[in-house]
């Protein structure tokens, strides 16, 4: 039976620091995908908000996906047959944030406090709540407390998701930090350049970083770790189209670990952040922490996160994990990575 030929190619990623967004943001992965006759489309971009969907649901063929780990795990949990071939871990602020003149200090002093929890209308999965659940549970627990000892307050948002290319969707607004700054709840959630942003613009307190804790572990939630998917037909049928998108990461990471200020200049562009809350939110490793692995460390943490939002309600039902992960392709593409020759515009 003859393979199909693959003409067109569509990719997307979260408005965090990607591998992926870089490689797009120089146009170095449509330029390698150009070099072999296959045009290289912006699931974001697409006028169709069926297609843009697809950011999160991975209905769209022949399709990457490099970003939050939310959306993936949910979409494998509804039966959509994707895989994993690699995955990034770039660790992010996360931190708790009060108002500038709230009497709460630290993470012990949550107990009996409204902490808010964002709830939105939406048919896909609740990326917002999956994560900020995690975040404060994470925090009550490093303050020694357990969930009912501190009240969490609904956040509600009645609009839908629908993830655009920067400069085509209108500022969305923070619902869950309007109601701290109105005085509804107490405490918040919030993570990367968000948090960065959150506390440049309102004087937001930070009281805990989660991220400046030692476990990795504990550090997990739905930026981190990250991973790269792709239709399991697109990886089983084109193993050497899916290793090449790879190997344009893999020279794009080993780019990345050279020039640091390009790479906040980058994300700053993908995240609609100033480069000073990027080097905030992700800190001075971030040119180091590009590179797509399937390490044990990536894939447990990844393994942590299923079974956290398995448990919390956010699947619909469990799926083998081990089978979820593809490593031929990421193997053929760190021979091939020789090959890759970056158009360094930068």
């Amino acid at each position: 039976m003859s393979q199909e030929t693959i003409s067109e190619l569509w990719y997307t990623r979260c408005p965090v620091p990607t591998t992926s967004g870089i490689a797009q943001h120089f146009r170095w992965l449509h330029d390698e995908f150009a070099r072999q006759g296959i045009e290289l489309k912006s699931i974001r971009a697409a006028g169709d908000q069926a297609v843009r969907n697809s950011h999160f649901d991975h209905s769209q063929q022949n399709s990457f996906r490099e970003g939050g780990n939310v959306p993936p795990i949910w979409t494998r949990a509804n039966g959509q047959d994707t895989v994993v071939v690699g995955i990034t871990w770039v660790d992010e602020e996360q931190v708790i944030l009060v108002r500038p003149d709230s009497d709460i200090q630290d993470v012990a002093t949550l107990k009996g406090r409204r902490l808010g929890l964002p709830r939105h209308a939406t048919r896909l999965v609740d990326v917002g709540r999956a994560q900020d659940l995690r975040g404060l549970l994470t925090a009550l627990r490093l303050g020694g407390l357990e969930r009912g000892d501190a009240q969490f307050v609904e956040v509600k948002d009645d609009t839908e998701f629908d993830l655009r290319e920067q400069g085509q969707r209108p500022k969305r607004r923070h619902l869950v930090a309007e109601a701290l700054l109105s005085g509804a709840v107490d405490a918040i959630y919030a993570k990367g350049a968000v948090g960065a942003t959150l506390i440049a613009e309102h004087g937001l307190r930070p009281i805990v970083d989660i991220n400046a804790d030692p476990d990795p572990f504990v550090r997990v939630n739905a930026g981190t770790p990250r991973p790269i998917t792709v239709d399991r037909k697109l990886a089983i049928e084109h193993p050497e189209l899916v290793a090449r998108y790879l190997a344009v990461l893999l020279s794009t990471a080993q780019w990345a670990e050279h020039h640091p200020a390009e790479v906040v200049t980058a994300i700053a562009a993908e995240t609609g952040a100033h480069e000073q809350e990027v080097r905030r939110g992700f800190g001075d490793t971030l040119h180091r922490s590009l590179v797509p692995k399937l390490s044990d460390l990536y894939l447990t943490g990844l393994a942590a996160q299923k079974k956290f939002l398995l448990e919390e309600g956010f699947l619909a039902a469990d799926f083998d994990y081990d089978a979820w992960i593809v490593r031929e392709p990421l193997a053929i593409a760190q021979h091939l990575v020789k090959e890759i020759k970056l158009l360094q515009a930068a």
